[in-house]
């Protein structure tokens, strides 16, 4: 079966009064959960503009976490933020535990669009048992700040495709997760795979129809074996369908 795919798609994302709202259930209920009791911990976060200073800090946990990843992708954070001649500004959501930043979310405010640049969590806390991850954590916040500054949509960014490839498929079931629809890139190549020929777990979105800028199927290529580690991506039908293919 061969599939005609878009090389990158963007991610977009509706910014609502309740920021739980656009939350798959298990979602909420970890929100929920973990904003009862917030009071009783040492989590906090700031929200300011984005400086060398920061990028300091930023870069080398950036650096480290991307290079971790199968065919890493690594950018030069100052040269497409802070040094690029853009009337948009830049800012940088830090999230700290015991008044250490952990991580971090870097955006810009572009009319209606909250846009985010780069954004890099641990997968748990360190020294907290909470029920959302920080990754979790801080799209609430995004998402409630966004609101506060007006802006109506959060742009979660481009990935390359397919997933298993250029990056992990479970990095489009969290955006899928938080509330995400696909769409097609202002740039973009057009290419094709014989997923019948495929030798390791893919995520692979299909170019949509002619005229049509939202991508509403894809195909996710695995084997019986790895099929519940990723099946998951299959819940949301509401943002995208797909497809199972079972190889091997």
């Amino acid at each position: 079966m061969e599939i005609f795919y878009p090389s990158e798609h963007k991610w977009m994302e509706t910014i609502t009064e309740n920021p739980l709202s656009e939350l798959g259930k298990n979602n909420k209920a970890r929100l929920r959960s973990t904003l009862n009791t917030l009071d009783k911990t040492l989590i906090s976060y700031t929200t300011e503009p984005l400086t060398h200073a920061i990028l300091e800090w930023f870069t080398p946990l950036y650096i480290q976490q991307i290079s971790e990843k199968n065919n890493p992708k690594l950018h030069d954070i100052a040269g497409k933020t802070i040094d690029k001649k853009s009337k948009f500004p830049y800012f940088i959501l830090i999230l700290k535990e015991n008044n250490i930043p952990i991580g971090g979310t870097i955006f810009s405010k572009r009319n209606n669009i909250l846009s985010i640049a780069y954004r890099i969590y641990p997968q748990n806390w360190n020294n907290h048992n909470l029920q959302a991850s920080p990754s979790l954590y801080t799209e609430y916040i995004i998402n409630s700040y966004g609101h506060q500054e007006g802006f109506s949509i959060l742009s979660h960014g481009k990935d390359r495709n397919p997933y298993g490839i250029n990056a992990s498929i479970g990095l489009a079931l969290f955006k899928l997760s938080v509330g995400c629809n696909v769409y097609l890139p202002n740039e973009y190549t057009v290419a094709s795979l014989d997923v019948t020929n495929v030798q390791q777990d893919l995520l692979i979105f299909e170019m949509p129809a002619e005229s049509e800028t939202r991508i509403t199927q894809g195909y996710l290529c695995v084997t019986n074996e790895s099929l519940p580690k990723y099946e998951n991506v299959t819940k949301y039908p509401e943002k995208i369908k797909i497809d199972i293919i079972l190889r091997g």
